[in-house]
């Protein structure tokens, strides 16, 4: 008789800068039938925590089955409860594991262990990091005021839920005025952003270097190679359109409208933050 065994199960995580498109790529993955992407389960906030995790496996009532601080940590959270554990027999299990959550939990051997092992790949997004710090602040600044509401399953407005992806940064910023870039925190924004890039490539060698300006405006022949990438088939045509029209409706704005001191910035960033001013990026 033989014994039963469980399908196997591709884990994966997507990492990069804040506000690199993480979230765009994860809600494109949760297209496809046989893959789920977790978001930022991983995040410093309690209740965006508690948000993704019950948005996958439901209200877990008075009995915290997140990921709670004190309780239990990302590693054990990640290998007992997300890894491996599909709910619905998908073959790809992803999660958003961003630059800030790998410093501030100290991951990046747990996750070299896992590409170790086997049956584990990581796709990393890359955006200009100075680009990730302009969306970052102009988020901070208005609040993602200009968010549309929209209706959840508990019939409110996503703004009403604290944690709804809402009420975290956006990667692609609506037509604001251009924030003033404090110096010193940008540089150490931008060389953080380096030392992870760095440490990620050390990390796992079987990786996806994806750029966010593919992903935003070469859509269609970015899908593909996601897919293939996870051994699966491509989305349907239909799917794939939905997703290029989204992304055409973006607002892309270069680096030089995005920072009202950009000329100083220009003039006074040390050599190793002058690589990054290409005042087209966005």
């Amino acid at each position: 008789m033989d014994l039963f065994e469980p399908p196997a199960t591709l884990n994966t995580i997507i990492t990069g800068q804040l506000c690199c498109g993480d979230k765009y790529l994860s809600a494109l993955l949760c297209d496809h039938p046989k893959i789920t992407c977790h978001s930022v389960l991983l995040d410093s906030a309690d209740s965006v925590r508690r948000y993704y995790h019950e948005n996958y496996f439901g209200d877990t009532g008075t009995t915290p089955d997140w990921l709670v601080e004190g309780h239990i940590s990302g590693e054990q959270y990640l290998t007992n409860k997300i890894f491996d554990n599909p709910l619905k027999e998908e073959e790809v299990i992803g999660v958003s594991v961003l630059y800030p959550h790998l410093y501030a939990r100290d991951m990046w051997d747990y996750f070299a262990n896992w590409c170790r092992v086997g049956d584990f790949c990581v796709i990393n997004l890359k955006r200009n990091p100075i680009a990730c710090f302009a969306s970052l602040k102009l988020w901070e600044r208005d609040g993602n005021s200009l968010s549309k509401p929209s209706v959840t399953k508990f019939n409110r407005g996503y703004t009403e839920i604290v944690g709804h992806p809402s009420t975290l940064p956006v990667e692609f910023p609506p037509r604001a005025t251009p924030v003033q870039a404090d110096l010193d925190e940008l540089y150490a924004f931008v060389r953080m952003h380096m030392a992870a890039d760095m440490k990620v490539a050390d990390m796992c060698e079987d990786r996806l270097e994806l750029t966010y300006e593919e992903l935003v405006t070469n859509f269609s022949e970015v899908c593909p190679a996601v897919f293939s990438f996870l051994d699966h088939k491509p989305l349907p045509a239909r799917t794939i359109k939905k997703w290029s029209s989204s992304f055409s409706k973006t607002v892309r704005t270069p680096l030089y409208r995005m920072i009202s001191n950009w000329n100083v910035v220009c003039r006074e960033a040390p050599p190793d933050v002058q690589v990054w001013l290409n005042p087209e990026d966005i």
